[in-house]
């Protein structure tokens, strides 16, 4: 016991000084401590204790180690641990922390990286800190894919991003040396098997097993069959032009012209037809296969079962005043269509339009259009009308004289909404259908007063039931439709890479945005719900 005084800092400090400075204080003990040293003091003080006379002991801090806990996910596919660091104790170390993990059932998908940066952290931070980290991810389970169908030749894959047509529209097609024929005995597809997965595991070890992938049939096309030595391998069994369709291949026939006029008449043919001259006014090219024309097309129709590609220019013209999307030349295929430049046309695809010059005034059906090149896309849209899919991109939009562009990107939209309506229309139905038995069924229990209920009751509240029943699933389809048309939404835009003019109305659905003014390098989408113009 001394008659000095001292402070709560004083104890702390020497603490601190003695090494225990991140020990767990006890602060009531210390109160304690201090209080019964005043009182002695006081004694002290008043010469009725000796100094020195007295020590007093009282416990005011000590080492306690790291606190581990740990929590998983309801389904089980992910494991959390939290620490809380250690008063002065000893903290909790990677390997520590992996076998208390085990110990509690989380045995996979340990991450190394997570548990080291947990532990170093808690050792570093402030005493009684908690932290916590993902220490453990389960795997979800992969269901084998089925069979798989690759091309052997890359002409037989999608060429939207190789078009054929050279963008200064001056290179000569080698006589068609870029389309892809081939002979009798050339390997076309290769059938993948399906493959068996990979199974899933949680956290605590529970696999779950995948499910095999399963073997798809061949679908031989003419002209094509499986090697003799190999069920996987498609070959060509006769020459011609190669393509692809769903799980197989066909190889059409090739028929050749020179010019399509009136000398050669209108060119009708089931394969592919490969035309190196011109198409004139007038004339028609049909196919079933691939169209491949190098010259001008002035025609009155070229269609394809295939895609199209046209060398030179397709050039049309409005058939009267005032019939708006009229006009003499119509290209329609059901693959891709790929040109230099068009005018005054009505093009319709269910692929990829891709023009690498300009569109001026066209009617313009497709899954997107690209106008310019793929890796300079420069190209100008000139006036027109624009149904899309997805995506319309070009370099300059519009022009200075102020033509009307429309681009409606409503063709995945319009299906949607069309069946929204439809939906809406049937639980209108449902509800009017609904509250009339309501109004029956109040009826009928009045008039029972209270009397068992009788058959017709029963009926009533039968069909009510069904009735709602039919309500609750015909609103959950309208919430997934509504789900499909956001996500399509998103995906939609234009993409003008120069100049993007005044006059030009996009359309997303029954939202629309119009430029009134001249812009630079922009893009249209649907932002927070509503269609704007940004920079690009």
């Amino acid at each position: 016991m001394s008659a000095e005084a001292i402070t709560a800092e004083q104890v702390q400090q020497g603490l601190h000084d003695a090494g225990f400075g991140r020990c767990f204080f006890f602060q009531a003990q210390l109160d304690n401590l201090l209080a019964e040293y005043q009182q002695l003091q006081q004694k002290v003080k008043a010469m009725t204790l000796a100094a020195n006379s007295k020590e007093l002991r009282y416990p005011i801090a000590e080492k306690r180690p790291a606190q581990l806990s740990f929590e998983i996910a309801e389904d089980k596919m992910k494991a959390v641990a939290f620490i809380n660091a250690a008063w002065g104790g000893s903290p909790v170390s990677a390997n520590a922390l992996v076998k208390a993990a085990q110990d509690l059932g989380i045995v996979f998908g340990f991450s190394k990286e997570n548990i080291i940066r947990l532990v170093q952290e808690a050792s570093r931070v402030e005493p009684g800190t908690r932290l916590k980290a993902d220490i453990a991810f389960g795997r979800s389970v992969k269901h084998g894919l089925p069979s798989r169908f690759e091309p052997l030749l890359p002409e037989m894959v999608s060429r939207r991003k190789q078009p054929l047509v050279d963008s200064d529209a001056k290179a000569d097609l080698r006589d068609f040396g870029a389309i892809p024929a081939v002979s009798a005995g050339d390997q076309l597809m290769r059938r993948l098997p399906p493959t068996s997965g990979e199974p899933g595991f949680t956290v605590t070890g529970e696999k779950t097993e995948p499910l095999p992938g399963v073997s798809i049939e061949w679908q031989l096309g003419a002209g094509v069959g499986l090697a003799a030595d190999d069920d996987d391998l498609l070959i060509a069994s006769q020459d011609g032009l190669p393509r692809a369709i769903e799980n197989g291949a066909t190889v059409d026939d090739v028929f050749t012209v020179g010019q399509v006029d009136l000398t050669s008449g209108h060119i009708i043919f089931k394969g592919s037809v490969v035309v190196t001259g011109n198409v004139i006014a007038g004339m028609k090219v049909i196919a079933g296969g691939n169209v491949f024309i190098k010259g001008v097309v002035e025609g009155l129709l070229i269609e394809a079962g295939g895609d199209i590609t046209i060398g030179g220019s397709i050039i049309g013209h409005q058939i009267a005043a005032g019939a708006e999307h009229e006009y003499s030349t119509k290209i329609k295929a059901q693959g891709d269509i790929y040109c230099n430049m068009a005018q005054y046309s009505a093009i319709e695809c269910q692929g990829h339009l891709h023009a690498t010059k300009y569109l001026m005034h066209c009617a313009v059906d497709a899954h997107t259009v690209l106008v310019g090149t793929e890796d300079k896309i420069n190209g100008k849209v000139v006036g027109g009308y624009y149904q899309l899919a997805q995506q319309l991109s070009c370099g300059q939009l519009g022009s200075p004289s102020s033509g009307v562009v429309v681009i409606k990107l409503n063709r995945q939209l319009e299906p949607i909404i069309e069946q929204q309506s439809l939906l809406r229309a049937q639980v209108s139905e449902a509800k009017a259908l609904m509250d009339e038995l309501k109004e029956q069924i109040d009826s009928q229990r009045k008039l029972l007063a209270g009397q068992p209920a009788d058959p017709q009751l029963q009926m009533f509240e039968q069909e009510f039931m069904q009735q709602r029943q039919l309500g609750m699933t015909l609103l959950a389809e309208l919430r997934e439709l509504e789900a499909q048309r956001q996500q399509i939404l998103q995906t939609l835009e234009v993409k003008v890479c120069q100049q993007l003019f005044s006059a030009v109305d996009v359309q997303f659905g029954q939202e629309s945005v119009r430029s009134r003014r001249e812009y630079g390098p922009s893009v249209v989408k649907i932002v927070d719900g509503h269609p704007v113009i940004l920079p690009l």
